[in-house]
């Protein structure tokens, strides 16, 4: 008798291992089915307007399952997008709350952080957004955050302090952000009428630190022009001609006021004219022509533009030449210029490349998109 009972405990300990494990599938079973059931319920709350409802229905499942993390993320980004931003703020705050993988966690805090912006709680964003700005795979967006914020609050100088974070990326956007926050910062230092020389060292720090950007040279040129200094304005100048031709309309003018000889001039006049197309270098070049004492040839040359590529002000100058040259045709092409000087009067003189947004004035960041340098002087028919 003591031998079969011997024999039947491996029997009874595999019953009860068995039985043991069934019972964990069943309460795994029910738990699962639990979820399925509030999830299920949580959705229809949705698709039944009842958002409010939705929401603690589906965070109350968060804490039973954390799994699906990134359900709630996306169901956060929609109501964001939607402009139900204390709905999203809700749903980031609970997963806040969790304890996840530091890279989840720091992904977590910046949807946060997002949504705290677009309520308008920029403190509360941007002291989520520091906390996180060493986060390598989130560095660049965490910091084009934080310039958005910076703008909107006016604290352009906040910027400065991150320029090592910025080094440590590949963002030519941020750099070119950077550099005009930073001057700007120093304008509004009052350190031009102060300490001029200090003014342009800092300004050509600036211009050196971040050849991508070109206000720092552009106001460089300008103060350089005022204290005299052609030579610092013309280097300035050049170098934005040379990297982008585009802004020629704004920088020639500059130009002018600088020392060059009659070849010199020519030379770049040509280059903008012929390789770039741009209409103020050909207007400048019909200048220089006239003033080398050949309004035939200054006539001629515009007429040859004109073919290749038709634009107003190209005809306007050319009017201009037709009145000088004929002082019987002098009041009817008056009337014309007229004409044309209105309809100039009422078309755009920028354009930003990003976004599309137009003005007559010039702005270093653009109103619609925000973005830096974007807003440049229009080509075509109507442009410069």
């Amino acid at each position: 008798m003591p031998e079969l009972l011997f024999l039947l405990l491996p029997v009874a300990a595999a019953y009860g291992w068995f039985m043991g494990r069934n019972s964990v599938k069943h309460k795994e079973l029910k738990g699962r089915a639990s979820i399925t059931r509030n999830l299920s319920s949580g959705l229809n709350f949705l698709l039944t307007d009842q958002e409010d409802k939705a929401i603690e229905q589906l965070l109350e499942l968060l804490d039973i399952e954390a799994t699906t993390i990134d359900t709630y993320l996306a169901l956060a980004n929609l109501f964001r997008r939607k402009g139900d931003w204390d709905k999203a703020i809700r749903i980031h705050e609970k997963l806040h709350q969790l304890k996840l993988p530091k890279q989840q966690s720091q992904q977590i805090q910046f949807e946060l952080a997002k949504d705290y912006y677009s309520a308008g709680l920029y403190d509360r964003a941007e002291y989520l957004l520091l906390q996180i700005v060493s986060c390598e795979p989130l560095r660049e967006a965490i910091l084009k955050q934080l310039f958005s914020i910076f703008l909107a609050t006016h604290e352009l100088n906040k910027a400065v302090a991150l320029a090592d974070d910025v080094d440590k990326t590949k963002s030519a956007s941020l750099r070119i952000a950077l550099a005009n926050m930073h001057t700007q910062t120093l304008q509004d230092s009052g350190a031009a009428e102060n300490e001029p020389k200090t003014y342009t060292s800092l300004l050509s720090n600036i211009a050196n630190r971040y050849p991508q950007a070109v206000r720092p040279r552009f106001e460089l040129a300008k103060f350089a022009l005022t204290q005299l200094d052609h030579m610092t304005a013309k280097n300035a100048l050049l170098s934005i001609v040379q990297q982008k031709p585009q802004w020629s309309a704004d920088v020639l003018p500059l130009l002018q006021q600088c020392q060059f000889d009659a070849d010199e001039w020519y030379q770049l006049l040509a280059k903008l004219a012929d390789k770039y197309q741009n209409v103020s270098a050909r207007l400048l070049m019909t200048d220089w022509l006239q003033q080398q004492g050949s309004s035939l040839a200054a006539e001629h040359y515009l007429l040859d533009k004109l073919t290749q590529q038709p634009n107003i002000r190209l005809f306007q100058k050319l009017l201009q030449l037709r009145q000088q040259d004929s002082k019987s045709a002098a009041e009817v092409l008056s009337s014309v210029e007229e004409l044309v000087n209105a309809y100039l009067a009422s078309k755009v003189l920028y354009s930003c490349r990003n976004c599309g947004f137009q003005t007559r004035q010039h702005y270093w960041s653009c109103p619609s998109c925000k973005q830096w340098e974007t807003v440049e002087p229009i080509t075509g028919v109507d442009g410069r």
